[in-house]
């Protein structure tokens, strides 16, 4: 029995060889058949054996082991109309079929693909080091408590105090808005303000990411005790590209490029704004006048590395009636203010391996000037500051390790004049302050979750030894969780002499420096403490929160001796003290964000016996804002804005003040308030809310090769037509205190973006 069984075996062996045996190769050459040209990742199935394989680039293909007999060979590649081939498979050897496809246009259904909506601090490279911010301008796009891109504005909320509706400066953890420091590239820039609906003076076209370093601030930063806004433009792409905008309130247009073809590029963004272009010529209480800014960018490869050369400069000029009884007419006078900013630079920088090294040089200038009909005589200033600089670093990264020396020299001369028609008042200061600075920045892991940065630069200036050490430990419990504590000593040697306290600021905002060597000009300094943890729980998602402390000496106070928007019978030297903390929040999906921020604060300033609550020491500010993406080319915003424990001084004498808005044509400035002996910050405003809608649309067209995307947008202010208070005035005829009021509900501002 096992005899007959192994020949059987046998048997079925031999069969199943000889079948085996019985087996081709099938292979070829897939072409189209207009250009003759192989073509790459065809795929050619067996159908009856359900195999497949795809052709290499020769466009060559090869199907092993192929049973003998009648097969099916479909051919298909995406754009080529399919073929399917008849064969006969011969029971051995190689078969050769060269396949030919027709090319054909194949209509497909759209795909609709949605990226997350970008906000601050939710997405990737926007949340910086919590607690101090960052934004991509993408974020700035979609911040929904904006009606334009604002890259100043954007930075707002929580422990980042902005006046509503005007723009007044930006005050950080209670401090006045001289203590913030503004570069473009590393490079200085003064009093980059407009007024009416524009705050920042920078073109957000132009830029691709904006940072507010706070915390512990690099020593490479010029010196300011809050802060620094450092502003990044953004890189020359390979082609040419345009971006511009229209609006109601301004124009803007922002070309960059390539220079040959040895990476060398350049940026050139131009603005001009007008806070009354549809206001009423026949009525004086209009503000009337233009501001503008244009930056202009070069870079190329140099020396090894990169070289880059920028200019800045912003110019603006507004004037408004000088009296506020309406039945004076337009030949009552007028205020006039300007003010001007210019900033030229050039930096170099090379990696080489792990150091990099890093030259920069600059010339800044802020000028501003005013010609004020104050109560007793007309007055007329002339400001200046003009700094000229250099800095040279030094960086080497060891892995997680990274260490910075340098050293910062700069000359900063500085002047300022008042006088008045009558001869009776005159102010002459000038000052010229060196400030050589030299420092180091080490930042180190402790262990595998904690890593410690510590900072110290030693400053010569106005003949003294100004030490600034600054430190920050960062502990990551977990991957989703960071917590960190930090110490600043800063030092400031200009501070401004503009009267913050007074509300010609909403038109005036620019700063008025004079140098620590100046008559009575202390250097400034502030110590600092911050506790700061953020939450990421998933991707999308951030939560963070803070508490801190600050003590600022050597302060320069305007206000308790001036009732005039700028220093005209002189100034105090003061104190300072804020105390607060504040929670941030952002969610990012592809249909919708949110953003939300709450901060606490107890600002104060003190002369002598005396103190008070400055104009921006706002006790709790709330800001939330959702926007929702109906579709993948259009946009709802809804923003609010709330504040309560609001200060003001009282103002004495009739004023009529209205923020930017379509409705009433334009933006009002009646008359030339006067604090009048009022106590600082005695009076409580009530309660402020605004929340504003708004919508954007945008199309995509062909042209040539190029995608051209026009945008279209609204944003309609104070839906709920709540009545918020700036300040109170005087009344003219009983001298009661009345409310000055702020935008009515109106809408704000329209216009057209658009980009190729």
């Amino acid at each position: 029995m096992f005899h007959h069984m192994g020949i059987g075996m046998a048997h079925a062996l031999e069969m199943l060889l000889a079948i085996q045996a019985m087996q081709a190769t099938v292979g070829g050459t897939v072409r189209d058949e207009t250009t003759g040209l192989p073509l790459a990742g065809v795929a050619v199935t067996l159908t009856d054996l359900n195999r497949a394989t795809s052709t290499d680039a020769d466009g060559r293909y090869v199907l092993r082991q192929v049973p003998a007999g009648a097969q099916h060979i479909r051919v298909r590649l995406l754009g080529h109309a399919p073929r399917t081939l008849h064969a006969l498979v011969p029971p051995d050897g190689d078969l050769e079929i060269n396949v030919s496809l027709r090319p054909v246009a194949f209509p497909l259904s759209a795909i609709e693909v949605r990226a997350p909506v970008s906000m601050r601090g939710a997405g990737t490279g926007d949340s910086g080091e919590f607690p101090d911010r960052a934004s991509s301008i993408a974020a700035v796009r979609s911040n929904p408590l904006l009606a334009e891109p604002d890259v100043f504005q954007a930075l707002g909320g929580g422990e980042i105090v902005m006046k509503p509706e005007s723009p007044s400066g930006i005050h950080i953890r209670g401090g006045s808005s001289d203590q913030t420091a503004y570069v473009l590239d590393g490079i200085p820039v003064f009093s980059p303000y407009h007024t009416g609906t524009s705050f920042s003076a920078w073109n957000p076209d132009a830029l691709s990411h904006v940072y507010l370093s706070s915390a512990v601030p690099s020593a490479t930063h010029p010196a300011a005790l809050s802060g620094t806004i450092a502003g990044v433009t953004r890189t020359p792409g390979p082609d040419f590209r345009a971006q511009g905008s229209a609006t109601t309130t301004q124009t803007r247009l922002t070309i960059d490029g390539p220079i040959g073809a040895r990476g060398a590029g350049y940026l050139i963004s131009v603005r001009s704004g007008f806070p009354g272009i549809v206001g009423s010529r026949r009525e004086p209480s209009y503000l009337a006048g233009n501001a503008g800014d244009w930056l202009a960018k070069m870079e190329a490869p140099a020396l090894g590395g990169l070289a880059r050369l920028l200019g800045y400069e912003s110019e603006n000029e507004i004037s408004t009636a000088a009296k506020a009884d309406r039945d004076v007419g337009n030949d009552s006078g007028r205020n006039l203010f300007e003010w001007h900013s210019r900033s030229l630079g050039a930096e170099w920088r090379r990696e080489i391996s792990t150091t990099a090294l890093r030259v920069l040089g600059w010339s800044a200038n802020g000028d501003a000037s005013a010609l004020w009909r104050a109560e007793s005589s007309q007055l007329y200033l002339s400001t200046n500051r003009r700094d000229e600089g250099f800095l040279a670093t030094i960086e080497r990264r060891a892995g997680p390790a990274t260490s910075l020396a340098g050293i910062r020299v700069e000359r900063s001369r500085t002047s300022y004049r008042v006088e008045s028609d009558s001869a009776a008042l005159s102010w002459r200061l000038s000052a010229r302050t060196p400030v050589i600075s030299m420092f180091a920045e080490d930042t180190r892991p402790l262990g595998p979750r904690v890593e410690l940065k510590w900072a110290g630069s030693v400053a010569v200036a106005s003949g003294d030894l100004h030490v600034s050490p600054r430190a920050q430990l960062r502990w990551q419990p977990s991957d989703q969780m960071s917590l960190s504590g930090s110490y600043a000593r800063l030092h400031q040697f200009a501070q401004s002499l503009r009267n913050p306290e007074s509300v010609v600021g909403n038109v005036f905002p620019a700063d008025l420096f004079m140098g620590a060597t100046a008559r009575k000009v202390p250097v400034a300094r502030s110590d600092q403490g911050i506790v700061a943890g953020e939450y990421r729980p998933r991707a999308g998602v951030s939560l963070g929160a803070q508490a801190y402390w600050r003590a600022v000496n050597g302060l320069v106070l305007v206000a308790p001796r001036e009732g005039e928007p700028f220093m005209t019978h002189g100034f105090a030297v003061g104190a300072g003290s804020a105390r607060g903390f504040a929670v941030d929040a952002a969610i990012s999906t592809a249909r919708y964000g949110i953003t939300g921020s709450y901060g606490f604060q107890r600002v104060r300033f003190e002369n002598g016996d005396s103190s008070y609550v400055p104009d921006h020491g706002t006790a709790h500010l709330l800001e939330a804002g959702v926007i929702v993406q109906p579709t993948a080319t259009s946009s709802i915003r809804l923003g609010a804005t709330g504040a309560l424990g609001r200060r003001t001084t009282n103002i004495s004498g009739a004023f009529e003040w209205e923020a930017c808005n379509l409705r009433d044509r334009g933006c009002e400035f009646r008359g030339s308030p006067h604090q009048g002996g009022q106590a600082l910050g005695a009076s409580a405003l009530p309660g402020y809310l605004r929340i504003d809608l708004g919508v954007r649309k945008h199309w995509h067209l062909a042209m040539g090769t190029r995608d051209v995307v026009i945008e279209a947008f609204g944003t309609v202010t104070n839906i709920l037509n709540r009545r918020n208070l700036l300040t109170y005035a005087a009344d003219p005829s009983t001298g009661e205190p009345v409310g000055i009021e702020m935008r009515p509900r109106a809408p704000l501002v329209f216009g057209i973006d658009w980009r190729f």
